[in-house]
């Protein structure tokens, strides 16, 4: 048995893969710490949750975005997990065997403790979220620039890469990091009966207003006698701004609409049973999806039997496809994606394999590692 912590900088309230894989260590018999970071400082500070000690750590309130707080934050956030794992060393009389860093913002945490082995996880690309506010902007590109370059640098150090998707592995194959694949596939469900009325469903983080620019203008097109009701639900740093447009949507008579904040896995099964199709695009232009993300989204509404709406010309929109989990259309195309709800209404979709090869290739890695 192996000692892990985790390193996550959101909340992890909840992040389905970071406990996921944390669920697989435990299986296994590892003892598996989570160190999250509590930005709002809102949620429970220590938890245990099937066997996952969560620890959330609160360095004063830092706003999700790419803002000089937030860089302020993750500093103070990283300084204070390193000081953490320390004390537990010493207290426990025995160091810590792996660090298992979620996403490049927490690699400077493995790469600060000596003895243990480091799993660099990317998840994404971390670098592109600094342009997400303004992906034209001279100083944000600069910026981003300058965090791939130290992703890569510090990702020659680690022990181990682990990417969510083969368009990252690919992605990082080119500058010469060689990675493994652990998609975020759900077990396989039993498939939900359609659902009663016509409902677009958005549930996970709200970061992306253009996202919803894009949606609100379809659903408008689409004639009112068949148009969708929408479920959005989720935090982030563009939730307020999203649920105001849907709100003034709602009061000029056009639209139908439910807006939900945070959700658990319990309330995320049951909020599907409400939805016919998920929407899953995202702008292009700070790249991010079109350099190979697969947002875990489209996996669980094919959990459910429930079709995907995605970007084209991009690896999500290959698995899409091949899997025959939804359909894709191109973005900022207003009337492409009307047509695309509508046609994915009443499709049963079904995910043809589940997370089992996910977690045998990920637990063969870490064997590996200890």
């Amino acid at each position: 048995m192996g000692r892990v912590a985790a390193v996550v900088s959101n909340g992890c309230n909840p992040d389905p893969r970071v406990l996921r894989e944390a669920a697989w260590l435990v299986e296994s018999g590892h003892d598996v710490t989570i160190h999250a970071f509590d930005r709002l400082e809102e949620l429970t500070e220590r938890e245990v949750v099937d066997g996952i000690t969560i620890i959330r750590h609160r360095v004063g309130y830092t706003p999700y975005g790419g803002t000089w707080s937030t860089v302020q934050g993750l500093r103070k956030f990283r300084s204070k997990v390193i000081k953490d794992i320390l004390q537990s060393n010493r207290e426990n009389s025995g160091n810590v065997d792996l660090i298992h860093c979620h996403d490049a913002d927490t690699l400077t945490v493995g790469l600060a403790i000596t003895g243990a082995k480091v799993l660099f996880d990317m998840h994404d690309l971390h670098h592109s979220w600094v342009l997400m506010p303004n992906p034209s902007s001279i100083i944000r590109k600069v910026v981003s620039s300058r965090y791939q370059k130290k992703m890569l640098k510090d990702a020659t150090y680690v022990d181990a890469v682990v990417t969510s998707s083969a368009g990252f592995q690919s992605w990082l194959g080119k500058r010469g990091i060689e990675s493994i694949v652990v998609e975020n596939r759900p077990p396989v469900k039993e498939v939900l009966q359609p659902a009663e009325n016509f409902t677009v469903g958005y549930l996970g983080r709200v970061r992306e207003v253009e996202s919803f620019e894009l949606l609100l203008k379809a659903v408008k097109l689409i004639p009112e006698e068949t148009r969708p009701r929408l479920l959005i639900a989720g935090d982030g740093n563009a939730a307020v701004q999203v649920a105001e447009m849907v709100r003034i949507g709602q009061n000029e008579g056009w639209l139908e609409a439910e807006v939900f904040g945070a959700f658990d896995s319990l309330q995320l099964a049951e909020m599907m049973r409400e939805v016919s199709v998920m929407y899953a695009m995202y702008p292009p232009f700070r790249g991010n999806i079109m350099d190979g993300a697969v947002p875990v989204k489209m996996f669980d509404a094919a959990s459910y039997g429930r079709p995907s709406v995605v970007n084209a010309g991009c690896h999500m929109a290959e698995i899409c496809e091949s899997e025959g989990l939804g359909v894709a259309t191109e973005w900022a195309d207003a009337q492409g994606l009307a047509d695309a709800l509508v046609q994915a209404d009443g499709l049963t979709v079904k995910l043809s394999r589940g997370e089992q090869g996910e977690k045998e290739r990920f637990m063969g890695l870490v064997e590996g590692l200890f």
